[in-house]
Order: structure tokens, then C-alpha cells, then sequence
């Protein structure tokens, strides 16, 4: 376990969104600073018109390396890539030069993070269109970030509080989600997962395994995909060692998991995890992401265009990615 607290490498997100103004008020605690060493990669101007939104104004520390960090409560080390111009920023609207400054914030920081030991990268939200239409062809971070270190196997794992759900699909139509659901990728998943709670220090994970059909397809009445590809594919994990069970209906495994009985629950697609993990704990819900050669946490919602410049945002899902992120260098897991 490291003595010395853990850099944190922090991305400002899509400068027309919220992820200015919670990553201030986040900083305003001086928790955070009692447990780790945060920086931030954006954009000056907007940080600083982000920090009239909170009470206490907090100062801000130009750094052109991480060797110039302060680390002082109350004081925000700002890593600025001069890479946006206030005017192509409409606050609360898609802007491709967002998005653009955006992907170059996490790229930048993946970097120093790559090179640091005790460190991690957390991240505010993008928005996918502004990204798009930034000449991106990823759907979101993961994908960007697996891309830049040439991973071919990773998952977005959603928590909250005890609830953990690893997704098999994310960003598809739920049309495309079922052609996806194959004894080959849910093997593979249930791997990634099982060797990822191994590394966070959990002994035996415990699996669950969500249906994709209604009652876990009722003896194939709701369709076959259970029959098909999701038992067998539990059935050669098992010969593996990996601890599952399944296929268990949706409407239930995701209780079960909260009462404590499984340590994760791997979801078949996106609003079979996401709506269960945001109904149990919105404000203070995580995304952890599997596979990648560092660790990288996210705050768990989006730019929130419609509140944008108004000083309401909620920075609770920011200040549990970066108590995440501390406990994972740390050696701690995932409790939060």
C-alpha cells in the first residue's frame, strides 16, 4: 500500500456543460485534499467562470507540468492546454470545439497517467454529439481511452453503494444489443470481470448473471437467447473457476445483489444496468472502467446542458469517483 497520497489527474469535460462547475465545488473539500492530490486538465477561462458559480471562490495554480503541483486546499493546480477559445463556448448548447478540447483533456491525461505510479484518471462528462461532430468516431470515453492504449478487452461497470453491474453492451439500439449477446462475448466479459475484482483484492467475486428476455425466457416462450448462448457460456466460466450464476431475471437479480447475496451482476445492455444502479443511487453513482492498463474512474451522468451556468449542478458523483479512484490505487477496493 502507498505511504504517499495518490496524483489524481482530473478532465474538466465538454466546457458548455456542468463538468466545470462540479469539478470546482468538488475541489472546494478539503477531504479530497486530505486523500489525494488532484489536477486538472481544461481550460482557464472556463474554470474560473465555473468558480464565481460556487460560494468560495477558489484560487487557481497554472501548472505546465505535475512536478509544479501545489496541492493546497483551496487551491486548484490547472494543467491549461490553450487548446479552446471562450468564443466557440455557448453555455449549454453542442459545440464541436467543445468536444474537440474535450477528447484532447483525456487524452493528455491518460498520458500523464501512463507514466505515474501511484495515480489515476477521473473523468467529467463529454458530450458524444459535440464529439462527433469534432471529427470522433467513439461513442463515448472508454472506447476513446481503449483506443489510445490499444486495449481490445473492456467494460463500463456502473456502482452504487453495494450494487455493482458490468455491461456486456453499452452504446447500441436495443435491436442491435441482441445479436451482440453471444456465448463468446459473455465468457469473455465474465473473465474480464472476474480477473478485475482479483486485482481489486476481492478473493472469490460472486457473478449474477441478468436474463435478457422476461423470466429468463421461460423455457424459451420468451426467446432463446438464454438457452442458446448465455448458459452455455456460464457453464464453461464455471469449468474456469469463476463464480456465477445465471441466467436470473432482471427484475430481480439487481435486489439480490443490494442484499448482499453477489459482488456484481453483469447486465446484458445499457438501461438493464444503468436504470437499476441511478434508481438505487443516483447522486453518488460511480463508473469504473475494466480492462484499461491505469485506473479510470467517472462520475456516472452527463453534461446536463440544461442546467449548465447555473450554479445548481450536483458535484456528489464527482467526489465518489475520486474517493474510488484513491481507494483502487490505495489498495482499499471499492467501497466508497
Amino acid at each position: 500500500m502507498t505511504q504517499e497520497k495518490p496524483i489524481i489527474i482530473i478532465t474538466m469535460g465538454d466546457a458548455a456543460g456542468i463538468g466545470p462547475e462540479i469539478v470546482v465545488k468538488a475541489l472546494a473539500s478539503k477531504h479530497i485534499y486530505r486523500i489525494c492530490r488532484p489536477v486538472v486538465v481544461g481550460d482557464v477561462t472556463i474554470m474560473r467562470e465555473a468558480g464565481k458559480l460556487v460560494d468560495k471562490l477558489p484560487g487557481l495554480h497554472f501548472i505546465e507540468s505535475i512536478e509544479d503541483m501545489q496541492c493546497q486546499a483551496g487551491i486548484i493546480d490547472l494543467l491549461d492546454l490553450h487548446n479552446l477559445s471562450r468564443k466557440d463556448v455557448i453555455t449549454g448548447q453542442v459545440c464541436a470545439p467543445c468536444g474537440r478540447a474535450a477528447m484532447e483533456y483525456v487524452e493528455k491525461a491518460a498520458g500523464i497517467v501512463r507514466d505515474l505510479k501511484t495515480s489515476a484518471l477521473v473523468t467529467t462528462p463529454i458530450n458524444k454529439e459535440a464529439t462527433r461532430q469534432a471529427g470522433y468516431g467513439e461513442t463515448g470515453h472508454l472506447e476513446y481511452l481503449a483506443r489510445l492504449t490499444d486495449t481490445t478487452e473492456y467494460a463500463t461497470m456502473l456502482m452504487a453503494g453495494q450494487l455493482r453491474v458490468v455491461h456486456l453492451t453499452t452504446h447500441y439500439s436495443l435491436r442491435e444489443t441482441c445479436q451482440y449477446v453471444t456465448k463468446e462475448r459473455i465468457i469473455a466479459r465474465l473473465k474480464l470481470t472476474h480477473e478485475s475484482f482479483l486485482g481489486w483484492g476481492l478473493a472469490k467475486p460472486r457473478i449474477a448473471v441478468a436474463a435478457l428476455n422476461p423470466h429468463a425466457g421461460e423455457g424459451g416462450l420468451f426467446g432463446t437467447e438464454e438457452i442458446d448462448e448465455i448458459v452455455p457460456a456460464l457453464r464453461e466460466a464455471k469449468s474456469a473457476g469463476i463464480d456465477t450464476a445465471g441466467p436470473l431475471p432482471a427484475d430481480s437479480v439487481f435486489n439480490r445483489a443490494i442484499n448482499g447475496e453477489f459482488d456484481v451482476v453483469l447486465a446484458m445492455y445499457h438501461d438493464q444496468g444503468h436504470i437499476p444502479v441511478k434508481v438505487h443511487g443516483f447522486e453518488k453513482s460511480v463508473s469504473v472502467a475494466l480492462g484499461l492498463p491505469f485506473i479510470r474512474t467517472s462520475v456516472d451522468h452527463g453534461t446536463a446542458f440544461d442546467i449548465a451556468g447555473r450554479g445548481i449542478a450536483d458535484s456528489r458523483s464527482l467526489e465518489a469517483a475520486i474517493k474510488v479512484a484513491v481507494n483502487l490505487v490505495n489498495g482499499k477496493g471499492l467501497d466508497y
